[in-house]
């Protein structure tokens, strides 16, 4: 139960950044249209966009430690639950209406989320594959540089902008159990220099904002209801692989099943999308 509710509280301060950074995405510099020079000093000037910040941040501090007291194949799905929080204030304040189907494919997402939530429990890492975790990132990165080529010429940049801010994400989600499994495995502990010391650190965070820059480009482009859950179901995806090719996670069917309403639910969400142009 510790893990799950540090995740839910993580999830919880995620999804409200999230959401503050939605609000503020019409009034910041447009990528693409102002220099980067413009586009840092908006970001930074805007306090709304900054609050938003912190929550992240914090929501991304309390998601470490749920992944270093668990299993990243449970914790990191777990994170989808705040689809619900999300949905509901995009609904409430930005007068965003889901079709049908698309609020059935985030009732499945729940559902999915709440079966995972049994498979939670405080675990010790076993061993880190070192030559998997190469294969894995090199594969990762690719595939996260060809959507984003294919999403940053696209009209129609939504679901490609998405998946690679997913991508980004899953690296940094991926690389977050590395350090906590690498700080445990060497007799260490998290709440000390050990930390901010790690040398895995800079790269976890150098993904999480690559990720969160793509989030932010897609959130101009695209419904807030949509982008989150499809990036979502990337990083579940992402993390889900590394946990059993990387960290040795015995990964049950039970697991599986979950993890599956949770992919599913969020892919049924964006296809029952209506078409943005018509």
């Amino acid at each position: 139960m510790k893990v799950v509710l540090i995740t839910l509280a993580a999830t919880f301060f995620m999804q409200s950044g999230y959401f503050i950074w939605k609000l503020t995405a019409a009034s910041l510099p447009q990528v693409g249209q102002a220099s980067w020079a413009e586009i840092a000093m908006g970001f930074i000037g805007n306090g709304k966009w900054m609050l938003g910040l912190l929550a992240t941040i914090l929501g991304w501090l309390l998601f470490i430690k749920a992944t270093d007291l668990g299993e990243v194949s449970v914790v990191q799905p777990l994170l989808s639950v705040g689809d619900v929080f999300l949905v509901l204030l995009a609904v409430v304040f930005l007068h965003e209406r889901l079709r049908l189907g698309e609020w059935l494919g985030l009732a499945v997402t729940v559902m999915g989320a709440g079966m995972l939530a049994f498979e939670a429990k405080v675990t010790l890492p076993s061993d880190i594959d070192w030559p998997r975790l190469a294969l894995f990132l090199f594969g990762v990165m690719t595939l996260g540089a060809t959507l984003l080529a294919r999403g940053w010429r696209s009209q129609r940049a939504e679901l490609p902008l998405a998946i690679a801010s997913g991508v980004g994400f899953g690296m940094g989600a991926v690389l977050t159990k590395l350090m906590t499994a690498y700080i445990t495995l060497r007799g260490q502990h998290l709440e000390s220099s050990a930390f901010l010391l790690n040398p895995i650190l800079p790269f976890m965070v150098l993904s999480n904002v690559v990720g969160l820059a793509l989030l932010q480009i897609a959130f101009q482009r695209g419904r807030a209801a949509v982008i989150v859950p499809v990036q979502l179901s990337v990083i579940n995806g992402i993390v889900v692989v590394s946990g059993y090719f990387v960290f040795s996670e015995t990964i049950a069917w039970f697991r599986l099943l979950a993890i599956a309403l949770i992919v599913f639910g969020t892919a049924w969400l964006h296809f029952a999308a209506p078409d943005r142009d018509s």
